[in-house]
C-alpha cells in the first residue's frame, strides 16, 4: 500500500471524527455513556474500548468485501485503470456530499438502511451486558455514513482484499481517541474551528480523488 494512501486515510479520519463523526454518532456514543456512568473507571474504559473496536471490526469486514470485489473485477490493465478511475469519481461525488451536508449526503446515506438497523441498536441499548455493547458498536458501524463510503470506495480502489481491509481498520482506529473524548470536544471546539477542519479533510478528499482519477488516466492510456 501506498504511503500517500496511508497518510490520507489517517488524516481524514482524524479530521472527519472531529467535524463530521462526532456530530453524526456523537448521539450513540452519549446514549452508551449514560449506560456506562453507573460503572467504575476501568469498567467504563474497557467496555467503551470494546465498543469502538467492535465498530472497527464492522468497518474491516466491509473493507474486505469491497477489496475481494475490487480484486475480482481487475482482470485486465484495463479493468484496473477503469475501477481506479471509477474510484476517483465516487470519492469526489463524496467529497462533496459531506462537505456540502445537503440533498445529495441525504441521497448517499439511505434512510432505508438506518431504519433496519436502528430498531435493532434500541433493543441492545436496553441490554447491561458486556456482547450488548460490543453488538451496539458491530452494528454502529454498518450505519450508513458518506465518510464510511469514502473509505469503502478507496477499499476498492485499492483492488485488494487485505489493502482494502487495511484501509478500513486505520480508517476505524485512528475515530477511537476522538469518539472516545467526544463528550470533551464537543465542549472545548467550537464550531468556526470545526468548520475549517471540515474544509481541510474536503480538500484532501478531493485532492485524492483527483490523484485516484489520475492513476486511472495514467493505467488506461
Amino acid at each position: 500500500m501506498e504511503l500517500t494512501t496511508i497518510l490520507a486515510t489517517i488524516t481524514l479520519a482524524v479530521g472527519f471524527s472531529l467535524s463530521h463523526c462526532i456530530g453524526m454518532c456523537g448521539g450513540f456514543v452519549v446514549a452508551y455513556a449514560v449506560k456506562l456512568s453507573q460503572k467504575d473507571r476501568t469498567t467504563r474504559l474497557i467496555l467503551s474500548l470494546g465498543y469502538h473496536l467492535s465498530r472497527v471490526l464492522a468497518y474491516v469486514i466491509l473493507g474486505l468485501l469491497f477489496g475481494l470485489f475490487g480484486s475480482a473485477v481487475i482482470f485486465s490493465g484495463v479493468s484496473k485503470g477503469l475501477l481506479i478511475f471509477f474510484a476517483g469519481v465516487v470519492l469526489i461525488i463524496l467529497a462533496f456530499g459531506i462537505f456540502k451536508r445537503g440533498k445529495l449526503l441525504s441521497c448517499i446515506e439511505n434512510q432505508k438502511l438506518s431504519s433496519l438497523i436502528i430498531p435493532l441498536l434500541g433493543k441492545f441499548r436496553q441490554k447491561n451486558s458486556t456482547i450488548s455493547f460490543l453488538i451496539l458498536g458491530f452494528f454502529n458501524g454498518l450505519l450508513p455514513c458518506g465518510v464510511v463510503y469514502y473509505f469503502l470506495a478507496m477499499s476498492l480502489g485499492s483492488g485488494s482484499l487485505v489493502n482494502g481491509a487495511i484501509i478500513m481498520a486505520i480508517f476505524g482506529l485512528s475515530t477511537i481517541p476522538v469518539m472516545m473524548g467526544s463528550g470533551w470536544i464537543l465542549s472545548t471546539l467550537s464550531n468556526k474551528f470545526k468548520n475549517y477542519i471540515n474544509l481541510a479533510s474536503f480538500l484532501i478528499m478531493l485532492g485524492y480523488g483527483i490523484y485516484l482519477l489520475y492513476l486511472g488516466f495514467m493505467v488506461l492510456k
